[in-house]
């Protein structure tokens, strides 16, 4: 299974950022950054909220302002795995921390809220998040 990092277009931040902000790609696919592309299309108003929050991460390394990023409920379950809101929007982009650099953030997957599960989101944030550091940290 080949991972990498991508660059999420439209992001530019300045090179004085706390976090680095990336998409996980599988394979060469990357459900965040399709996500951020549909939302781009089909939902400006959600995509330009999701966009200032990673701006707003970026720049302050960790939030812990609840309208922006919520840490998951069940740590036990998913890991260290938190979501970024588009403030009173329905989009929600899913990432966690690099474990060896905290100022690398990586993006997996989306939810809109009010379709399908949140937690399977969560689920499946965690299960990537697993599957990266074994891959890079066995």
């Amino acid at each position: 299974m080949g991972f990498e990092l991508h660059y999420i277009p439209g992001l530019d931040l300045p090179a004085d950022c706390r976090c680095r902000i990336n998409a996980l790609a599988i394979n060469g696919k990357s459900p965040a950054l399709a996500a951020l592309v549909d939302w781009k299309r089909n939902n400006r108003r959600d995509y330009d909220r999701i966009v200032n929050v990673m701006k707003l991460l970026a720049e302050r390394g960790r939030l812990t302002d609840e309208r922006y990023v919520r840490k998951t409920s069940k740590p036990h379950k998913h890991g260290d795995v938190y979501e970024m809101k588009a403030y009173r929007g329905k989009a929600r982009l899913f990432f966690f921390y690099h474990t060896t650099d905290n100022s690398i953030v990586i993006c997996t997957n989306a939810h809109d809220k009010g379709k399908g599960s949140q937690d399977a989101a969560f689920s499946k944030c965690g299960e990537l998040k697993r599957l990266y550091e074994n891959k890079y940290h066995s």
